[in-house]
C-alpha cells in the first residue's frame, strides 16, 4: 500500500479523535457544593466585597457591557444612567446603584467630589428602586433585591453624611445641576422626632465602628444610615442643660436622604431632603404611603460614650475623692426628657459610678418595647459620703427634675417612676420611700431639733439629711444586692484602712466638729464622731446608728418592692448564702413582691438572669400603669 492512503487514514482518525475528546464533549458541568459555600459565593456583592453581584454581572452580559465595564467602569455607569432615563427597569437601577457605590469607593480618597456624586447616584437609584412607581418592587422582604438595595442606599447615605460632616457648609441648602436635572438639596432641621444636626459636635458612621465589651449588640434593620451623634459638654449646651453628663453624651441617629418626585419643569427638577431622626423617638417613617422601619444602632453610641472610661479607677475616685467629686453629683439623662415615657432611675453602689450600669442599660434600651415606654436616668454621687447625705442629694435632684418637667405633678408617666439600686445605691433608693419622722434624729441626738444650738446654715444642712418625706412619684423599687441590714465587711480591719483614706467635703468635718463641741449627740454616736467623721464605709456596719434607724422606719406599703440577690455558689439558695459582700439575710425582704437569686457575686446587676428579671419587672410595671 502506498503512503498516501495511509496518511489519509491517519488524518481522518486524528480528526475523529478531536471530535470525540473536544467538539463532541459537553461544555456543561456540575459541581457538588455545600449549601453554605453556594450561598457564600452567590451573596458576594458591593455591600460585602469590592466586586459587583452576580445579578449585576449578568445584567452587564445581557447588555453586552461586561467587557466595556472591565475596560472603563465610568463609561458604563454613564451609559446605564442614560438607559435608566429612557427605560427605568428595576434591573437597570439595581446595577447602576451597585456600580456607582463601587465607583464612589474608588474615588473616596483620590477625588472626594466625584465620590460624592457617585454616592448620590447610588442613593438615588436605590431609593427609586424601592419607591418609584415605575419599579413597583414594593417593600417586600421576601424579594432579596429589596434588602440588597436598602443596604446599598444605607451605605451610600452614611458615606455622604460622613463626607459632608467635615465641610464648613455641611448643613447648608444648595442647588446644583447634574445630567440635565436641577436639584435642590436641603437639610430638615426641625419636626417631630428630628434632630438638628448642628446640635452635634460630631456625627460618626456606625458602620465603621466596632464596639467590644458588651455581651449583646442591638441593631434594628431597616432603611437609613445608622449614625452616632456626639454632644460634648451637654450640661453647658442650651439644647440639653443641667441634667446631662458633664463630658459628653451620644445618641443613636438614623439619617434618610429623601428624593421627592421629579417635577416637569424646564429643566426637570427634583428636591432632596436630608433628615436626621432620633432613633430613640422614631422607629419608622412613611415614604410613598408605605410604613418604612428605620435602621439604627443602639449599642455603638454607648460604646463610644464609654470608650475612655475606666470603671474601677472612676469608682475608686468617687470613693476616696468624695470632696472633689461632690460638684459632679446629680441626675444624668441619656436622652432629652420625654413626657410620654416613664423614668427609670439607676443608683450605683459603693466605689462605683453610672458606668457600672452599662451592660444592663444596653440590654434594657435594646428592647424595643422598653425603649418605647421608658427613659433611663442615672444618679451619680461620691460614694464616700455618709449614706444619709447622699440620699439627701438624690432626693434634692429628683425633686429638681420633677419641678422642671412636671411642676404640677399631673404627668402620669413621671408619677410612675421606678428606682433601681445596686448595693449601697439600694439603701439610697430605700430612703426615697420612707417618712423619717424623728427616727433618724432620735438615733443620733439627745435633744429636739428645735433647741439644738447651731448656726442656721449648719442646722439647715442637718435638717435636709435627718428629716424627709417619701417621694410620691416613686412607684416601684428594685433592690439588687442591697445590704438592708448592713455588711460585715464594713467591720473588717482592711476596711478600716480604706476608711482613713476617704476625703469628705469640708462641710462634713465642720458640722461634725460643731456637733461634738455642742454635746448634742448621743454618747454612743459622739464617740464614733470624735474619732473621725463617719463616711459610707463605717455606716455600712450592721451595728451603725444609721442601719438601726433605717430598719426602724417602715417603707411605703403602697409601693411594690423587688429583690435580686447574688449567691456565689450555683447550688446555694436562701439563708446562709452570700454574694461575697452581702449575706442573703441582709438582702432579703419579707415583704418583697418578688425575690430572685442569681449565681453571681456582688455584681449581680451584670448577670443575665438579673437583667432578665429587671426586664420582667419593667414589663409588669408598664402593664399596671394607670
Amino acid at each position: 500500500m502506498s503512503k498516501r492512503p495511509i496518511l489519509k487514514l491517519l488524518t481522518l482518525a486524528f480528526i475523529l479523535c478531536l471530535g470525540l475528546f473536544s467538539g463532541c464533549g459537553s461544555p456543561y458541568k456540575t459541581l457538588n457544593l455545600a449549601p453554605a459555600d453556594l450561598f457564600r459565593e452567590k451573596s458576594k456583592n458591593a455591600v460585602n466585597s469590592s466586586k459587583p453581584s452576580w445579578e449585576t454581572r449578568q445584567t452587564l452580559r445581557l447588555m453586552f457591557l461586561d467587557e466595556s465595564y472591565r475596560r472603563d467602569p465610568q463609561q458604563v455607569i454613564s451609559e446605564l444612567e442614560q438607559r435608566v432615563k429612557k427605560t427605568p427597569m428595576p434591573a437597570l437601577r439595581m446595577s447602576l446603584a451597585e456600580l456607582s457605590l463601587l465607583q464612589a469607593r474608588k474615588y473616596h480618597k483620590s477625588d472626594p467630589q466625584k465620590a460624592i456624586v457617585h454616592y448620590l447616584i447610588a442613593a438615588q437609584q436605590s431609593y427609586d428602586y424601592l419607591f418609584s412607581d415605575t419599579c413597583s418592587v414594593g417593600l417586600n422582604p421576601l424579594i432579596p433585591s429589596y434588602r440588597f438595595m436598602a443596604d446599598i442606599y444605607n451605605l451610600a447615605v452614611s458615606e455622604l453624611v460622613d463626607m459632608r460632616a467635615n465641610r464648613a457648609d455641611r448643613w447648608d441648602s444648595k442647588d446644583f445641576d447634574y445630567e440635565g436635572m436641577r436639584y435642590h438639596f436641603e437639610v430638615v432641621k426641625e419636626g417631630p422626632g428630628i434632630w438638628d444636626p448642628a446640635w452635634f459636635n460630631y456625627l460618626h458612621n456606625a458602620y465603621e465602628i466596632r464596639v467590644t465589651g458588651f455581651a449583646n449588640e442591638y441593631v434594628t434593620k431597616g432603611l437609613g444610615a445608622p449614625l452616632v451623634g456626639i454632644v460634648e459638654k451637654p450640661s453647658e449646651n442650651p439644647h440639653f442643660g443641667r441634667f446631662y453628663p458633664p463630658r459628653l453624651v451620644s445618641y443613636p441617629v438614623s439619617a434618610l436622604l429623601l428624593f421627592d418626585p421629579v417635577r416637569d419643569t424646564d429643566p426637570p427638577s427634583r428636591d432632596i431632603r436630608l433628615v436626621f431622626y432620633n432613633a430613640l423617638e422614631t422607629d419608622s417613617v412613611t415614604i410613598q404611603n408605605q410604613n418604612v422601619p428605620l435602621e439604627a444602632n443602639f449599642t455603638t453610641p454607648l460604646g463610644l460614650q464609654l470608650r475612655k472610661t475606666n470603671p474601677f479607677r472612676m469608682g475608686l475616685g468617687h470613693l476616696l475623692q468624695s470632696d472633689v467629686q461632690l460638684e459632679n453629683a446629680g441626675i444624668y439623662m441619656m436622652e432629652p426628657y420625654r413626657p410620654d415615657k416613664i423614668p427609670v432611675v439607676m443608683v450605683h453602689g459603693l466605689m462605683s459610678s453610672p458606668a457600672t450600669w452599662a451592660g444592663i442599660f444596653n440590654d434594657l434600651r435594646g428592647d424595643a418595647q422598653l425603649r418605647k415606654k421608658y427613659q433611663f436616668w442615672f444618679f451619680m454621687y461620691p460614694t464616700g459620703l455618709p449614706i444619709g447625705y447622699s440620699a439627701s442629694i438624690l432626693r434634692d435632684h429628683l425633686n429638681a427634675v420633677h419641678a422642671a418637667y412636671d411642676p404640677d405633678g399631673t404627668n402620669p408617666n413621671f408619677n410612675q417612676m421606678v428606682l433601681i439600686g445596686h448595693s449601697m445605691g439600694g439603701l439610697l433608693s430605700r430612703l426615697m420611700v420612707q417618712d423619717s419622722g424623728t427616727k433618724y434624729w432620735d438615733y443620733y441626738f439627745n435633744e429636739p431639733f428645735e433647741t439644738i444650738s447651731l448656726d442656721s446654715e449648719t442646722k439647715q444642712f442637718i435638717r435636709n439629711i435627718a428629716f424627709f418625706e417619701h417621694l410620691p412619684y416613686v412607684k416601684r423599687v428594685i433592690f439588687i444586692a442591697t445590704p438592708h441590714l448592713g455588711s460585715p465587711m464594713a467591720d473588717k480591719w482592711y476596711t478600716g484602712i480604706l476608711v482613713g483614706m476617704v476625703n469628705l467635703p469640708s462641710v462634713m468635718s465642720e458640722t461634725t466638729t460643731d456637733l461634738v463641741r455642742g454635746q448634742a449627740l448621743n454618747q454612743s454616736v459622739a464617740s464614733a464622731f470624735t474619732k473621725k467623721t463617719p463616711n459610707s464605709l463605717t455606716l455600712l456596719s450592721p451595728s451603725s446608728a444609721f442601719m438601726k434607724a433605717s430598719n426602724a422606719i417602715p417603707l411605703r406599703p403602697d409601693v411594690p418592692y423587688h429583690s435580686v440577690i447574688g449567691t456565689r455558689k450555683r447550688t446555694a439558695a436562701g439563708a446562709g448564702t452570700s454574694d461575697g459582700i452581702v449575706p442573703y439575710e441582709s438582702s432579703h425582704l419579707n415583704f418583697a413582691e418578688s425575690e430572685v437569686l442569681v449565681p453571681s457575686g456582688h455584681n449581680a446587676h451584670t448577670h443575665p438572669l438579673a437583667i432578665a428579671e429587671v426586664k420582667r419587672i419593667l414589663y409588669e410595671h408598664m402593664e399596671q400603669k394607670p
